[in-house]
């Protein structure tokens, strides 16, 4: 009897945890390779690779801010996730700093913020 209730217990948290997890809400994390990039010698730019990916989102944006002389807002790309070479940033400037904003539209519109990441390039 002892052994049936123990197996019954654990089959019931195996099913339960999906549920609780489900039960959080939208989920996401980014993060960008590498991470300062460095710009080579006589190059102005260097390219980082953006990462991310979400749980319990039906459609995701990613945003980027740069602040360097000014200040500029603009998307990057819609996607659920990105991996490999697929979001590239091949425009990191040194001097300037970039936040990417990861959000969960969902609804149609800017949701909330999921993650985000700050990028610099480095001479």
């Amino acid at each position: 009897m002892l052994k049936r209730t123990l197996i019954f217990f654990a089959g019931c948290s195996v099913f339960l945890l999906p549920a609780a997890l489900n039960a959080q809400g939208p989920w996401g994390e980014i993060r960008a390779e590498p991470n300062p990039c460095r710009i080579e010698p006589g190059r102005e730019e260097c390219t980082a690779r953006i990462i991310w990916h979400t749980r319990g989102v039906e459609r995701a944006k990613v945003f980027v801010t740069s602040m360097g002389t000014e200040i500029k807002e603009q998307e990057y790309v819609e996607a659920r996730n990105c991996e490999g070479d697929r979001c590239l940033a091949p425009w990191i400037k040194h001097n300037v700093t970039y936040t990417f904003n990861l959000f969960d539209f969902t609804r149609g519109d800017r949701g909330r913020l999921l993650a985000s990441v700050v990028v610099t390039g480095v001479r």
